[in-house]
């Protein structure tokens, strides 16, 4: 603020902020455009490896890609929370379902409602991975017994963004341990039988000598009462 001193009134100056004057190239020095061009070939070489490095992770997720749906076994990737983010085709035709009817849903559609126990958050973070045998429910409603593993997933700061879960149909390899449990089963049943049926054939065997004993003895009895006749 200062004071007119004719008028005795105070006047406000206000500082204007100063704008840039952007020279042009013909006012520039040599110097100032060869520093300007290193400046630009710099900020192209960093986007040109940007460029690079996301061409590279595009393919990357390509391979990857190809790989899951390759696969024989069942791959599930889920958020925390266990919305569905992706399936692979075996997973899709194990279960009986295509991808656009899983967009949105929760992993919870492959089991049965008895069996759905969803785990807290803090549980999820603190595992690394887990194995369980269990059974999942197909479109049909057809439940069948499969094999899960489940690994979390972190990103490069540490932080945990998802679950990758294989899922493996076992129903053959439990036909064959039934199978193989039946039969030892039986093979015990047979073993107790067959130990029972030798304790049996030694006490008849006892029977038999003692009336072998008997009869000799009757026998010799015979005998005696003959010649003392």
């Amino acid at each position: 603020m200062r004071s007119d001193v004719n008028s005795g009134h105070q006047i406000a100056h206000v500082a204007c902020p100063v704008k840039k004057v952007k020279m042009k190239d013909e006012d520039k020095t040599k110097e100032q455009l060869i520093e300007e061009l290193v400046e630009i070939r710099t900020r192209v070489n960093k986007i040109e490896a940007a460029y690079t490095e996301f061409d590279g992770a595009i393919a990357k997720l390509i391979s990857f890609e190809k790989a899951l749906e390759t696969m024989q076994i069942g791959v599930t990737i889920t958020d925390l929370k266990g919305n569905i983010l992706y399936v692979n085709s075996a997973d899709l035709e194990m279960h009986g379902y295509s991808a656009e009817e899983l967009k949105g849903k929760n992993v919870r559609i492959f089991a049965p409602n008895k069996n759905w126990k969803p785990l807290p958050l803090e549980q999820i973070t603190s595992m690394k991975k887990w194995k369980r045998v269990s059974v999942n429910t197909r479109k049909d409603g057809s439940v069948f017994p499969v094999q899960l593993m489940s690994d979390v997933i972190k990103d490069a700061d540490g932080c945990h963004i998802c679950i990758v879960t294989t899922c493996e149909d076992i129903t053959e390899r439990k036909k064959m341990e039934d199978e193989i449990k039946e039969r030892i089963e039986d093979l015990e049943k047979f073993y107790e039988a067959s130990i029972h049926r030798e304790v049996k054939m030694k006490e008849l065997k006892v029977i038999i000598n003692q009336l072998n004993e008997e009869l000799s003895q009757y026998k010799d009895n015979a005998q005696l009462l003959s010649f003392n006749r």
